[in-house]
Order: structure tokens, then sequence, then C-alpha cells
């Protein structure tokens, strides 16, 4: 049984709302073995693909839907975004967009930033996110592009919860990448994302420009490098498994 780090529901407040179910995952549970112990929900790491099945199947459990209804993407990290109608792979994007019931979007990670976004539409359904944002992806804007996104089909209130991911502490980068952060940036982000010298702290970046969009973010996890028992980190292990986020919405109007 694949167990939370947290999770939640993001409720109506707009007459056209719908409750949306979230999860945020780490290594916690879960029926992978080896280097990938615990909750792996990454098929294309090495992970026997039968107990990836069952991870993923735990893992649209916490959502309240079926295993075959997962949006799954496969990140370039840039700022790609596909607009989802249906489950399945997504290849070469960044972040999910939808506003179909009963779809679990996920983002995963091992040290880059997975996170959801919910957004209310007045009469109208919500619409939903799930975005992955590494360094590249925090040059790229992908945060930012899926937030216009989301306001172009009609979202103004827009709620988050962004996932762990890698400390800048532990994130330690050549000076190249720091000043292409310092360069593509909002002053505000890269001054966050590069508070530490030496490294790059994404998430921080992530929730400066959250915050420059006034939008709430609900925080989950610490850094995946240094917490070794409950957070997969490619950068500390190299080979290993893959935690994420999940959000679906659901037609019903009471909480799921």
């Amino acid at each position: 049984m694949l167990l939370p780090l947290a999770s939640g529901v993001f409720t109506p407040v707009a007459p056209g709302d719908r409750p949306a179910s979230w999860a945020v995952t780490g290594r916690l549970g879960g029926h992978s073995r080896g280097e990938f112990f615990g909750a792996n929900i990454a098929r294309h790491v090495g992970d026997d693909p039968d107990i990836v099945a069952r991870n993923l199947e735990d893992l649209a459990a916490l959502v309240q839907v079926q295993g075959h209804n997962l949006a799954l993407m496969d990140p370039i990290h840039g700022s790609s975004i596909a607009q989802v109608t249906r489950p399945g792979s997504f290849n070469g994007m960044d972040s999910l967009v939808s506003e179909q019931f009963d779809v679990g979007l996920v983002a995963m990670g091992a040290d880059c930033v997975p996170l959801i976004l919910y957004g209310s539409r007045g009469n109208k359904r919500p619409v939903i996110s799930a975005i992955h944002c590494g360094w590249k992806g925090l040059v790229a804007g992908v945060v930012a592009a899926t937030i216009t996104e989301l306001r172009m089909q009609g979202a103004s209130q827009i709620q988050s919860v962004v996932g762990p991911s890698i400390c800048g502490s532990c994130y330690s980068v050549a000076p190249d990448r720091r000043e292409l952060i310092r360069t593509a940036t909002p002053i505000d982000v890269s001054q966050a994302a590069l508070a530490v010298a030496g490294g790059i702290d994404v998430r921080a970046g992530v929730l400066s420009q959250l915050a420059l969009e006034g939008i709430t973010s609900i925080v989950v996890g610490g850094c995946t490098f240094e917490n070794s028992k409950t957070l997969f980190s490619y950068r500390r292990d190299g080979q290993t498994g893959r935690q994420g986020i999940i959000i679906a919405m659901h037609e019903n109007q009471g909480q799921p």
C-alpha cells in the first residue's frame, strides 16, 4: 500500500467548482525493492514494470480514480504544456492541464519540483494542472507559462501544492547554471533560488514565482537529498525511483 506524505481536497468555493483530491508521495509504502525500495511510480528507471503498475494503481486510489485513468508526463525540462482530455502518456511535456473529471494528473521527480494547481472559474468547472520543474524548467518559465494558460482558460482563483525537492545547500552547480537563473527569471525568483552560495534551490524559486502571481501554496516534504528513508534523490543515489504528486477533479459536488 502506497502511503502519502500528505493528501487533501480542494473544496468548492464558487458556484461551478468541483472538488479535486490531491496527494504527495515519497518512498513510503509501495511494492518496489532494491534501489527502488518503496513507492517508485516511474516506469523508465529500470524497476519491474509489474511492480510499478501496482504502485501506480495505489497512487490512483489516493485520489479516488482507477489506475487506467492516469495522465503521466515525460518531461523534457522545458515549458511545454499538454491539454489533457483523456488519460495516457504525454511525451515531451512538462505540464498537464485539464478540466476532465476523474483523470489523475501526475508529476514526478527525484530532485526536481513536482507541483499542482487548482483554478476556480466561477460558474464553470475548475481547471487543474500538474507540473514538473527543475532548474531548466525554472529558466524556461514552465510555472509562469502554466499559470498564464490557466488564466487564459478563465481561472481567477488559483491554489497550489508543492512537493519535495533538493535544497540549495545540497544542489551545488556550475556558475553558468546560476547565471542562467539570474538572467532568465524575475529578480525575486532568482534571489530566492540563488540564496545559497554556489547552489540552486529550485523549490524556493518556484514558491517565489507562485507568490509573484498571488498564489498561496501548501508545501509538502523536505529536501530529497537529505531524507533517504522517505524520499528518492537522483543526485544522492544515481539509479533510484521517483516520487510525485497527483490531482484529480470529481464531478460530485460533495467532498469525495
